[in-house]
């Protein structure tokens, strides 16, 4: 009966230490508990904190409405409401009164009467466009056109050239301004050397500075 009593005495005190062991933490278990916690609450805190970096990129838009109203500010020339538009080849008004042969062989006046315009108006600072076909119904216009032109004369006798233009200044469609010029020319220096066509193309060169001085002056630019 001695070592019986003895064999259970052992095993009530092994199981005494077994349930100390699972119910007591060790200080390496608390240290290893506690740095989870502080680890959950600076996850907790961090997640709460990020919403704070979102009014920075808030200001994106404030910064689109200041560049829309910095372009609206900006003068109206700059986005082309003052631009004049004009054939970049200028008809005649009656072809029917204009001679075969200077129809038929100068035929680049028209041309040359747009381009000389476009040219002189640079200088007197007005916006010019040329357009192919037909001219806009709206915006600012300048209706073009070769009256008459005559060509008398020869480089062996002398020149005798003259041209007349007519040109109309629309806004919208409507005429708010008009005016007629005339050039002539006896060929000018070495004219004994130029054909008529040269002669003609230095009337309507002569005529574009012109319209392009009286369209400065119109009160309507």
């Amino acid at each position: 009966m001695k070592y019986p009593l003895i064999a259970l005495t052992a095993l009530a005190l092994s199981g005494c230490n077994s349930t100390d062991n699972n119910t007591t933490a060790s200080p390496s278990n608390l240290q290893t508990n506690n740095a989870a916690v502080s680890s959950a609450e600076a996850s907790k805190a961090t997640t709460h904190t990020a919403p704070a970096a979102a009014p920075a990129s808030a200001q994106a838009p404030q910064q689109d409405s200041v560049s829309k109203a910095n372009l609206a500010k900006a003068p109206k020339s700059a986005q082309g409401d003052e631009v004049i538009y004009i054939l970049a080849n200028v008809p005649y008004s009656q072809p029917n009164v204009i001679a075969d042969n200077v129809r038929n062989e100068c035929y680049q006046l028209g041309n040359q009467f747009s381009d000389s315009l476009l040219k002189y108006a640079k200088a007197q600072r007005l916006a010019i466009k040329q357009v192919q076909g037909e001219l806009p119904q709206s915006g600012k216009v300048l209706q073009l056109s070769i009256d008459n032109v005559y060509s008398g004369g020869n480089a062996f006798i002398g020149h005798r050239k003259s041209a007349s233009v007519s040109a109309k200044l629309m806004i919208d469609g409507k005429v708010v301004d008009s005016t007629s010029k005339t050039r002539n020319s006896a060929g000018g220096f070495l004219g004994g050397f130029k054909g008529s066509c040269s002669v003609l193309a230095h009337t309507v060169n002569t005529l574009g500075s012109d319209i392009a001085k009286w369209a400065k002056s119109s009160k309507h630019f």
